[in-house]
């Protein structure tokens, strides 16, 4: 059996439009980027993993909401938006290409699995009947 890969997931939009205060901290900004397309699970745990191992100096709360990320971002640091915006860009870069290798190695154990199970299913074959090699025509002189 075949797994379709994923489709890439890449950051399209920032809304500019719809900019939530948060109640316990005034300082703070709620935004959005929409994504390309709703994740996959997998893309999902591997863009989680790679924020939040990636050493980066300004991380800020990032939670994926269908096809968009929410940011808690504060106004204090909004020269650093750019730079943000670009890492936040390469990890969904990484979470791509983590969710391929992903799917791959799913692939491949669904493939050895299945060929496991077919090769028992052939031990269980038994062969009732030898093949007889052709007979040849004799012809008399």
């Amino acid at each position: 059996m075949r797994y379709a890969a994923s489709p890439d997931v890449s950051l399209v939009e920032i809304d500019t439009n719809h900019l939530e205060g948060i109640e316990d901290n005034p300082e703070a900004i709620e935004f959005g980027v929409r994504l390309s397309g709703r994740p996959t699970d997998i893309w999902m745990q591997e863009f989680e993993q790679a924020y939040h191992q990636t050493p980066y100096t300004l991380k800020p709360p990032v939670r994926i909401d269908g096809d968009t990320l929410r940011i808690i971002f504060l106004h204090r640091y909004a020269g650093e938006l750019q730079g943000f915006i670009h890492f936040l860009a390469m990890m969904v870069d990484q979470a791509n290409t983590e969710t391929h290798r992903t799917e791959h190695l799913h692939q491949s154990s669904a493939q050895e699995r299945y060929k496991a199970e077919f090769r028992e299913a052939l031990r269980q074959v038994h062969l009732t009947e030898q093949a007889t090699p052709p007979r040849k025509a004799f012809t008399q002189a």
